[in-house]
């Protein structure tokens, strides 16, 4: 019988660990649909208000984040 290595396998994977800013907890509660997610340049001049005034806590902003998020291509063919 062989013996599995998924133990050994998962301690050498690097994980790595995102850091999200949520700071503005209330405004990304429903953010991804609201209008203000097409607008990705006000988002980025929110975010360096941010990072200006010190309220930015984390690797990557939340906003930013979820408004580069791009959907999976809905159209690709399961039956070719």
């Amino acid at each position: 019988m062989k013996k599995k290595k998924r133990h050994q396998d998962e301690e050498n994977k690097e994980v790595k660990v995102i850091k999200f800013c949520v700071e503005c907890q209330d405004d990304l509660e429903n953010f991804s649909v609201t209008p203000t997610v097409e607008d990705l340049e006000a988002i980025k001049k929110n975010f360096e208000n941010c990072r200006a005034t010190g309220k930015y806590k984390g690797e990557l902003c939340s906003k930013i984040f979820i408004a580069s998020y791009e959907e999976p291509d809905s159209e690709t063919k399961k039956d070719e």
